[in-house]
């Protein structure tokens, strides 16, 4: 489970800013399972999930895949000198097994600068490993063979992934723990709709496992689809991956089943009609797209972080996501959903319920002068239980609302019109 993320000198991200997800009210658990970042068009809100997506591809694939003395491809902060030179630092407060571990790296555009593990048993630190450069010591509470993933071990590559690589039995489980994150952004969210087979494969894991009813996440949308099914590859509605968006930004279980089209099932009166994808609508992919991944992080304690929750969702589709993992009884271990949104109805209350408590509200603002982002929570503002967040939000008393003159675009179409009438009448 996550407890916080960290982040400094990453896109709009110039200053330390921090994501933290340790209950400030009451809680049975030691971490939030749901956070919602709000904030205005341009405020850094993408960013924030941007920088934890670079965390957890470095973690996953710079040994496995990052070409040995490529640049690392990462986005500090380009408004000012100074930045621009400096490295991007990203760490972690995650639980593992009940234990607290501590994890981060400082990245350069040519390599690794420094990168550090501790852990906390019975709530004391120990260090386990620390790098400088290429230069790695490890503490006393760290077990196993070390050399190998030293000897593997790039400039451009983290120790932990080349431990992970080297099958080091302790700081596999470490990796895991840290990379158990899926984030969905347009990149992921286009490959998916695109190719579409990933919520076929969804269907057909759960069926195997006799779950029978997984269609049914379609009627609880009331989407009027009833079933998906895939076609065969000589299908003329076959969409070919290569070229697709972000197709690499995919795991590979959902690359290799992306090889026929996708069709939906509708029933109207006694008869059924077969649409493939690209006619269906958007609403109705982005639904299927985000449960799916829903019913993935669920079983497995998964992290779910997806960018602009709402397009093209109702909000009491999004409000039912949301409430997925709110449910102890169906999110027993503690999978996390972690979303940007500007759906301001989701701060207030549904169907006489309230979707999103005090705690579980960030927003993203941009400084005028610097051009940088801050992150800051709801909470720093000490809301009283049951104000209407909503309504205060939109009126500006929480910040990161965009700033409209009051009269600006008007003005320019009034120009416009009275440009064109000269241009007709000349």
């Amino acid at each position: 489970m996550l407890l916080s993320f960290r982040v400094a000198n990453h896109g709009s991200l110039r200053e330390p800013q921090e994501l933290n997800l340790v209950p400030v009210y009451e809680d049975d658990r030691p971490g939030l399972t749901v956070a919602a970042i709000y904030g205005a068009n341009a405020s850094g809100k993408s960013t924030v999930l941007d920088a934890y997506e670079f965390f957890r591809r470095a973690v996953e694939e710079s040994q496995a895949r990052w070409l040995p003395g490529a640049p690392i491809e990462r986005r500090p902060f380009l408004l000012d000198h100074a930045s621009r030179n400096e490295p991007s630092t990203y760490a972690v407060d995650v639980l593992i097994d009940g234990v607290r571990h501590v994890y981060g790296f400082a990245v350069s555009d040519a390599a690794i600068e420094e990168e550090w593990l501790s852990v906390y048993p019975k709530g004391r630190k120990r260090i386990l490993f620390e790098r400088r450069g290429m230069d790695v010591t490890f503490g006393n509470s760290l077990t196993g063979e070390r050399a190998a993933a030293e000897r593997v071990m790039r400039p451009n590559s983290l120790y932990l992934s080349a431990a992970a690589q080297t099958a080091h039995e302790q700081l596999g489980a470490v990796w895991e723990g840290v990379a158990r994150a899926q984030v969905v952004n347009d990149r992921t969210r286009h490959a998916l709709t695109t190719g579409g087979a990933f919520l076929t494969q969804m269907f057909e894991r759960f069926e195997k496992l006799g779950l029978a009813r997984s269609h049914e996440v379609l009627a609880a949308a009331d989407l009027g689809v009833y079933g998906v099914q895939r076609g065969a590859e000589d299908d003329p509605q076959f969409v070919d991956p290569a070229g697709i968006e972000g197709w690499d930004q995919l795991p590979e279980e959902f690359r290799s089943a992306m090889s026929k089209s996708l069709y939906f099932a509708h029933r109207v009166g006694d008869e059924d009609f077969l649409l493939p994808a690209k006619d269906e609508s958007a609403g109705t992919k982005t639904w299927l797209n985000l449960a799916s991944w829903a019913l993935l992080a669920l079983p497995s304690g998964r992290q779910l972080w997806i960018d602009e929750v709402d397009v093209s969702l109702h909000p009491l589709l999004t409000a039912k996501l949301v409430k997925l993992f709110q449910n102890p009884e169906l999110n027993p271990l503690g999978a996390q959903l972690i979303f940007t949104t500007h759906s301001a109805s989701l701060l207030g209350t549904m169907l006489g319920e309230e979707v999103l408590r005090r705690d579980q509200i960030w927003f993203v603002e941009k400084r005028a002068d610097t051009g940088a982002s801050e992150l800051f929570p709801l909470s720093d503002f000490k809301p009283r239980k049951g104000e209407n967040f909503e309504r205060r939000y939109l009126a500006g008393s929480y910040g990161a609302v965009p700033v409209l003159p009051d009269t600006a675009l008007e003005d320019v179409v009034r120009e416009f019109w009275g440009a064109h009438a000269k241009a007709v009448s000349a």
